[in-house]
C-alpha cells in the first residue's frame, strides 16, 4: 500500500509544506505502508486549458501524462490544504482537474487548518473527489491553533493531532487495501 501526501498550497510563506513534512515524517515510521510527499510547488502545473477533457484518459500534454503516472502510483491520498475564503486552494483544484482515471476508486483524507479548522474547504473538496470516483473519508485532521505549533520554523503537532493523524492513516490503510482488492475486479 502506497500513500501519497499531497501538499496543496504553493504561496509564499505557506505553512502547508511544514505540516506536510511533519505528516510525512510521522507516517514514514509506520511499517504497514509506504509514503511519499508530493509538493504541488514542485510540479508547476499551468492552469488546465487542454482541448480534451481528462475523463477521456487521452492526455495530450507530456506534463499531464507525467502527473497521471505519478498519481497512478498511489493507493490512497492525504491532502494538506489550508482553507482559502471558505474553500480549498486553487492549485489543488487545478491538480485534481488535470487527470481523471488515476484518482478513481481510491481513498482520500485531509489535514487542514484555517477558519473553522478548515472544515468548509474540505466540505467542498469532498464533493469534487466524489466526482473523480474517489472515496473521501470521514476521518480527517483539522489543526487548531496552528500558529502556536511552530517551533524553530517546524510544525509540531500536539498529542491530539498525533492521535487524529493515526486515525486518519488507519482509515486510509483500511480503505486503501479494500479498494485495491476491489479494483482488481473492475
Amino acid at each position: 500500500m502506497h500513500i501519497q501526501i499531497i501538499v496543496g498550497s504553493i504561496r509564499e510563506g505557506r505553512k502547508a509544506k511544514t505540516v506536510g513534512d511533519w505528516a510525512y515524517q510521522f507516517s514514514a515510521k509506520r511499517e504497514n505502508f509506504s509514503v511519499e510527499l508530493i509538493d504541488l510547488k514542485d510540479w508547476d502545473l499551468p492552469m488546465f486549458d487542454f482541448s480534451k477533457p481528462p475523463i477521456m484518459g487521452d492526455y495530450e500534454n507530456p506534463l499531464q501524462q507525467q502527473w497521471a503516472d505519478k498519481i497512478a502510483q498511489g493507493d490512497g491520498y492525504l491532502f494538506i490544504s489550508p482553507e482559502y475564503n471558505h474553500g480549498y486552494t486553487p492549485v489543488l483544484k487545478n491538480a485534481l482537474d488535470y487527470i481523471y482515471g488515476e484518482w478513481g476508486h481510491k481513498p482520500a483524507s485531509f489535514i487542514t487548518y484555517g477558519g473553522a479548522g478548515g472544515a468548509r474547504g474540505i466540505e467542498q473538496l469532498r464533493l469534487v473527489l466524489i466526482e473523480l470516483n474517489m472515496v473521501p473519508l470521514r476521518e480527517s485532521l483539522h489543526i487548531s491553533n496552528l500558529w502556536n505549533k511552530f517551533k524553530n520554523g517546524f510544525f509540531e503537532g500536539d498529542k491530539s493531532d498525533v492521535k487524529q493523524l493515526n486515525k486518519v492513516l488507519e482509515a486510509i490503510l483500511w480503505w486503501g487495501n479494500a479498494l485495491k482488492e476491489a479494483r482488481k475486479t473492475l
